[in-house]
């Protein structure tokens, strides 16, 4: 079986400090969520929710919270196999030399900035 390699993509959220809190043992809860439903989904969670002996509040938040964390991680972290590591790393450390094009767009992008500093 090929080993994995995990590198987490950090996203502009993060970066400005909205941080996905961390569950813990008794976790405090400043927040409150409020949404509306049908009555019908209604009767469903509460159902739902007494046949595992939670709070419908309970119910919710146990299958939700998962659910979210799933999600959030599927957007910032990328799994590669070793080949995919490998050549990851190698891009990392051996760039390949920009183009004529990009050069070009580069010197016209830094003489408009120069342009407008004046």
């Amino acid at each position: 079986m090929d080993k994995c390699r995990t590198f987490k993509i950090i996203s502009t959220q993060r970066r400005r400090g909205h941080v996905m809190p961390t569950e813990t043992t008794n976790p405090r809860r400043e927040s409150r969520l409020e949404i509306r439903v049908s009555a019908e989904t209604k009767k469903l969670l509460d159902e739902a929710a007494e046949s595992l002996g939670l709070s419908t509040s309970a119910f919710v938040l146990a299958t939700v919270t998962p659910r979210a964390q799933a999600i959030v991680q599927e957007k910032t972290v990328m799994t590669l196999n070793a080949e995919e590591s490998q050549a990851f790393i190698e891009q990392l450390l051996n760039p390949p030399q920009p183009s004529e094009t990009l050069q070009k767009a580069v010197a016209r992008y830094w003489s408009r900035v120069d342009q407008t500093s004046s």
